[in-house]
């Protein structure tokens, strides 16, 4: 198992990505192998093949080319600089999508936005990924394409979307909400996060989430100075969640807005019942500052339902990585990240020119 970033975790950048495949080669390379024997630990006989026959029986790979077409563009890219199987990388995009075919319910990922009177917006979220990730997370600083601005995106090593900002000022966090319906076509949620990272604007952005098919079902938690929006996606339809303050949106693993769903497992539905409470009991009323939010997110209250996930004993037992953002209108964005569980590991504040 690879060990944690070392020396700090500063942005990478992804401009050319034949380029970057290159000068990441052995980081990516080694994220895929990992990847690839966690399938194998779950059951997954030939991983390969699996991976290759989950692309050519689904609609991914022609929604990618249709949807975001750049981003098919710099995966082949990317591979191409690594030296590595195309198919095998796209395969390492389907974060939700794989274990969505092998109807393996995930229930990861603890969210927050607030746009409170008097300070700027936050966005900020847990990743909850599993241990294979250890050591393979990467910050990626995304350069302006045609009318895209720049991103900072938090992602692991060959992936091309996490959570992220834009240097428009528009934050995306997302949670899997496992009770609600997955599709066999669609465009998978690592690159409707990145599409969504290309908006200028947080009504442009809300537009996308309406207009574009899903995949998976997901809550994308999206911010902009001044507001937040919470939207649980799903392959038939959107619907938007209106928390009762609308300036203070926390999420975790079900489904809060009007869509109903089919309920998940009992004891993945209990952990995400009580990792709201707990961010809810910190942060649902009052005026949290920056080091209350990174609390939140080191949090164990419930030591059985742990906001931040250490042990790594299980596919989701392991907070990738934590991300938590200042948006305010035409100024740098901020960002503090930690790559792995924040608890253990510090964050780094990162600054993102706002656009011109």
């Amino acid at each position: 198992m690879a060990a944690p970033p070392a020396g700090g975790f500063a942005p990478v950048d992804l401009d050319d990505p034949v380029a970057h495949g290159a000068a990441h080669a052995v980081r990516i390379a080694a994220h895929l192998e990992a990847w690839l024997g966690a399938l194998a630990a779950q059951g997954v006989a030939d991983p390969p093949a699996h991976v290759r026959g989950l692309l050519d029986a689904t609609g991914f790979r022609s929604a990618v080319q249709e949807l975001t077409p750049d981003l098919a563009e710099e995966v082949r890219g990317v591979a191409a600089g690594a030296g590595l199987d195309p198919d095998l990388l796209l395969g390492l995009q389907l974060i939700d999508e794989e274990p969505a075919a092998r109807s393996v319910a995930l229930a990861k990922c603890t969210g927050l936005g607030l746009a409170l009177p008097g300070g700027p917006t936050w966005i900020g979220q847990n990743m909850d990924l599993g241990a294979h990730t250890r050591g393979h997370q990467v910050l990626l600083r995304v350069a302006p394409r045609r009318d895209a601005p720049a991103a900072l995106v938090f992602s692991v090593a060959g992936v091309v979307a996490l959570m992220g900002v834009n240097a428009a000022a528009v934050g995306v966090c997302v949670n899997a909400v496992p009770q609600l319906p997955a599709a066999r076509d669609g465009l998978p949620v690592a690159f409707v996060i990145r599409r969504l990272l290309q908006a200028r604007s947080l009504d442009e952005a809300v537009r996308l989430v309406h207009d574009l098919p899903h995949a998976t079902s997901q809550h994308y938690l999206l911010a902009g100075p001044g507001e937040v929006r919470s939207l649980e996606a799903r392959p038939d339809g959107v619907a938007e969640y209106r928390p009762e303050d609308p300036a203070r949106v926390l999420h975790t693993n079900h489904p809060l807005g009007p869509v109903t769903g089919t309920p998940g497992p009992p004891a993945a539905h209990r952990d995400s019942q009580a990792r709201l409470a707990a961010v809810r009991a910190r942060l649902g009323s009052g005026t949290p500052t920056l080091a209350d939010l990174q609390d939140a997110l080191r949090s164990a209250d419930d030591p059985a339902h742990p906001v931040c996930r250490v042990r790594g004993a299980g596919p989701q037992d392991y907070t990738t990585g934590s991300m938590v953002s200042a948006l305010r209108p035409g100024t740098p964005v901020e960002s503090w990240v930690s790559p792995g569980p924040p608890s253990e590991v510090p964050y780094a504040h990162t600054v993102l020119p706002a656009t011109g």
